[in-house]
């Protein structure tokens, strides 16, 4: 869907916002040692949401988390950044795992992780129907935003950062046939790896590399053939390496150390590491 100027114009008037106290502060951006934080502040319609930029002195991954409510996996990435550099780019907004369009007191939704295309972000408004222009117009600006705050850049590693639920979410939804299959090319499973906790992963060195290590890991197909907006698919189109790293919530020590394995995979000559 093309956009009228008139349109796109109105559109980023009052999507974007600099960050200045107020009710921004019930979701500041933590202290931490170490680390310097920027917060950019978006409006979508009447509901505000809180980007938070938490960055070291010294260079490594750019983590980013879009669900609110994924706590253990925002905080291993804060604990990695500390120990080893980076930076993490989080969402923050307060209403769990979808953003919200507030107009008139009423609530549009839409998952942040289909907001990178049109076409997959229209997917996710209709589901939850709530697909109309101007919400099309805002979402997909907003997390065009988003994206250029994360740096989305051709050969460079993104590294996204979720969490599940028991059972509800596994390597196995990666297989062919299943939920994510179609644009999967390879999954490797380890039966002695909880299920819940994998990547997945868009380069096939780095594929191998965590296979080797007997991680849970699924590798996208070259040419995905399913657009579904997220920052995975997005990160394709634009020739970056995107790696996810999922586990269940309250794994705390299982994803700092996937973190931990990553970050040595990629300082260590894999094509695009550190």
């Amino acid at each position: 869907m093309r956009f009228p100027a008139c349109c796109l114009a109105w559109a980023l008037l009052i999507l974007v916002q600099v960050a200045s106290g107020g009710d921004s502060d019930l979701f500041a951006a933590q202290p931490l040692p170490g680390l310097s934080t920027v917060t950019h502040t978006f409006r979508l319609a009447d509901e505000k949401v809180w980007v938070h930029i938490y960055e070291s002195a010294s260079p490594g991954l750019t983590f980013v988390s879009l669900h609110d409510d994924e706590n253990t996996a925002t905080e291993a990435a804060k604990r990695y950044i500390q120990q080893h550099g980076g930076r993490l780019v989080e969402l923050r907004h307060g209403r769990g795992r979808n953003v919200a369009i507030r107009r008139d007191g009423r609530l549009s939704w839409f998952d942040p992780n289909r907001m990178f295309t049109k076409v997959g972000l229209g997917k996710s408004l209709e589901r939850f129907q709530s697909l109309t222009e101007t919400n099309l117009i805002l979402a997909y600006h907003f997390g065009q935003e988003v994206a250029g705050l994360a740096g989305i850049e051709r050969d460079r590693f993104i590294v996204a950062v979720h969490n599940n639920t028991e059972g509800k979410l596994t390597i196995h939804d990666y297989q062919k046939g299943e939920l994510y299959g179609a644009n999967t090319q390879e999954v490797y499973t380890n039966p002695r790896h909880d299920p819940d906790d994998y990547f997945y992963v868009t380069s096939p060195g780095l594929f191998s590399a965590l296979a080797q290590l007997r991680y849970n890991v699924a590798l996208m197909e070259p040419e995905p053939s399913i657009d579904t907006g997220s920052l995975a698919y997005f990160s394709k189109l634009q020739g970056a390496h995107y790696v996810l790293v999922e586990a269940q919530h309250d794994h705390d020590q299982e994803q700092l150390q996937m973190l931990e394995s990553l970050g040595l995979l990629l300082g260590g000559g894999l094509p695009g590491g550190n």
